[in-house]
């Protein structure tokens, strides 16, 4: 992994990012609004992991959007390929060393309540880690135990608030819940969720945060809602249409990311 990211800096030039942006499954978008973009292939860094998941094409864009300069990862590693945790926050760290500031996360998640059906956009206000993993297991630098108490920066997300109201776009606001995966959940298991307060569920993201806010780096997370939750629906669920659902909703977001930008 070492040699991947001296790899990615060699290629910076003279780009200094400040926000990096990192999409989850089938939102690719984003990254086509990007200003003569340098791309860098997974496949072509020697070290880096691959994604295995239909929907991340694994690449890395550095390019100018809005008043800032913007590392995009279009590919994300899942704890459920076989990863270790720590591998992520490596990742993480990186870009701290790089000089990113802020970090935008999406993802791909399921909704527990019908009244937030597929298609729609959760800003991540908290979220419940029942994945089992942690980025800072084992030997890890100080702080060694971070305060998760205001993981999503209120700044940020009180900002994207305001941007999506300009723009008439609803936005809900909601707890994000991680599991391992790779598996849906069960319609039990949707019935628990609820119960600990959670508003989506999905098997990316908190590593991430974790590793961010370890790092000293302000994150906003955004879930692109892909599907209702097993036993909301009739429906056996399917990652096809989970792609196909956040395709849909993948310009209205990229949409907001740019005039956040812009703006912010």
């Amino acid at each position: 992994m070492k040699q991947a990211l001296e790899y990615i800096k060699s290629k910076l030039g003279d780009r200094k990012p400040d926000i990096g942006i990192i999409l989850g499954s089938g939102l690719g978008k984003v990254v086509d609004i990007l200003q003569d973009p340098i791309v860098l292939k997974y496949t072509d860094i020697t070290g880096m992991p691959l994604p295995t998941v239909k929907g991340h094409t694994g690449c890395l864009y550095i390019g100018k959007l809005g008043k800032h300069m913007v590392l995009c990862l279009q590919g994300r590693i899942h704890l459920y390929e076989g990863h270790p945790p720590q591998l992520i926050y490596s990742f993480i760290e990186f870009l701290k060393d790089i000089g990113l500031k802020e970090l935008i996360i999406t993802n791909a998640a399921g909704s527990l309540y019908k009244g937030m059906p597929a298609g729609s956009l959760m800003l991540i206000k908290d979220h419940i880690n029942l994945s089992g993993r942690n980025p800072l297991e084992g030997p890890h630098k100080e702080p060694y135990f971070p305060d998760m108490s205001k993981a999503y920066d209120e700044e940020m997300r009180n900002n994207f608030k305001k941007v999506a109201q300009n723009e008439n776009v609803n936005l809900y606001e909601g707890v994000y819940l991680m599991t391992l995966g790779p598996n849906f959940e069960t319609p039990s298991e949707i019935k628990m969720f609820r119960l600990f307060g959670a508003d989506a569920v999905g098997m990316s993201t908190v590593p991430e945060v974790i590793s961010a806010v370890h790092c000293g780096i302000k994150v906003m997370g955004i879930s692109v809602i892909s599907n209702l939750g097993t036993g909301l629906t009739d429906e056996e669920q399917s990652h096809d249409d989970v792609l196909k659902n956040v395709g849909q909703a993948s310009e209205k977001l990229a949409d907001l990311i740019q005039h956040y930008l812009e703006e912010y």
